[in-house]
């Protein structure tokens, strides 16, 4: 893989070489996009929705047709048909419908990107080499630009999936009282418009931004609404802010042990184990708690339940739900920070405090992976979160 973005020498003048020239530029993009990526990337091909949005998108627009039109001034112009097929090079006579297009070339612009009709156009001189660069391209600004929709059809996707389960309700009222100066500090844009945050702000944050599934047992979303609690009032004391990402993460730390419990089922469960170098079974309540008493007051090793062993610790809460195909390998990662934010927050050697985006944003994300966990473990996720 390149180490830095792709670039070609081009010559107009000899066909036989620019064919060749333009095909390695534009499958070097698609390696060098690509060849970011992986690294990202997960074994189980999971990563983030922008990581995967791009990965696609790359695949879709590279490498592609490219149309050569002659202009005057010894300039051509070089079309690159994103995404409309395998490579090819075509000399094209200008039509008028194309010199409408190109009206203004090697003048008042060298690069254009027409979303509409997905095509790249770039000026290029006859008369001398001509050096093409990817990186802040207009080639690279239309990958960026169709990742954006890509990210938004996925969210689309993703809502309207959570939506069709539903959501349990969320009953807030704003604070009253004088907000914190910080608070009035602070402003957001609303329509291109600053504006000052308002205790209903708050409220509405947690209403558009904490949404539990309904199929998340209510206990669950109990602790959440400390959370949100703590956020709404957040507008007269600041710090609670912080606070309710702690109770957030609680929240999250809860669902991982639930969700272990209710995979357990509800009848007797057998544990087989080694004690003093012995094999043994038991029969035990399906509860991780009772089990774990029960391994470690006979001082069992090797634990395991329907196969699958004794999860002691949060880590291995995590990799268990990943193991019954509840949670991708990214998105265990995104927990296993959350679940050490978690112990910072519960046993801290001093005290932080973060801006009120910062908690926004973790309290939803929060929110997300509980909703992902549960659904696809009781309902089914659509697939469209993963490279394949």
């Amino acid at each position: 893989m390149e180490k830095s973005p792709p670039e070609v020498d081009l010559d107009i003048c000899n066909t036989e070489k620019l064919i060749s020239k333009i095909k390695g530029f534009l499958w070097n993009i698609r390696n060098w996009e690509l060849g970011q990526i992986d690294s990202l990337v997960k074994t189980d091909r999971s990563s983030s929705i922008k990581n995967i949005s791009k990965y696609r998108v790359v695949q879709r627009l590279f490498p592609c047709p490219v149309v050569l039109i002659e202009l005057q001034n010894d300039i051509c112009a070089l079309g690159f048909r994103i995404g409309q097929g395998s490579y090819s090079l075509e000399k094209q006579l200008p039509n008028e419908f194309i010199l409408d297009q190109l009206h203004g070339a090697g003048d008042t612009w060298d690069e254009m990107f027409d979303k509409g009709n997905s095509i790249v156009w770039i000026t290029v001189s006859k008369t001398k080499i001509f050096n093409l660069s990817y990186a802040y391209s207009k080639l690279e600004q239309a990958v960026k630009s169709y990742v954006i929709d890509e990210v938004k059809m996925l969210h689309q996707i993703r809502d309207e999936a959570l939506n069709d389960i539903g959501f349990h309700s969320i009953q807030l009222t704003r604070a009253t009282g004088e907000p914190d100066i910080r608070i009035q500090a602070t402003a957001r844009f609303f329509n291109g418009v600053s504006k000052t945050l308002t205790s209903e702000d708050l409220v509405l944050d947690m209403m558009n931004y904490s949404k539990l599934s309904n199929v998340i047992p209510s206990n669950i979303d109990d602790v959440m609404q400390r959370a949100r609690l703590l956020y709404v009032h957040g507008y007269s004391e600041w710090e609670f802010l912080t606070m309710a990402v702690h109770y957030a993460v609680l929240s999250l730390e809860a669902s991982l042990r639930l969700l272990y419990d209710t995979w357990l089922g509800s009848k007797l469960v057998i544990i087989d184990a080694k004690i003093n170098g012995a094999p043994v079974s038991a029969r035990l309540e399906p509860s991780r708690d009772t089990i774990l008493k029960w391994s470690n007051q006979q001082k069992a090793v090797n634990v395991t339940i329907k196969g699958m062993i004794l999860p002691r610790s949060k880590s291995n809460l995590t990799n268990h739900a990943v193991h019954i195909g509840a949670l991708t390998q990214w998105e265990r990662e995104r927990i296993d920070y959350f679940l050490q934010l978690r112990d910072t927050l519960s046993h801290p050697t001093e005290t932080f405090i973060e801006w009120i985006n910062w908690s926004r944003n973790h309290i939803n994300e929060i929110c997300l992976l509980i909703n992902f966990m549960w659904s696809r473990f009781l309902v089914g996720m659509p697939n469209n979160f993963s490279i394949v």
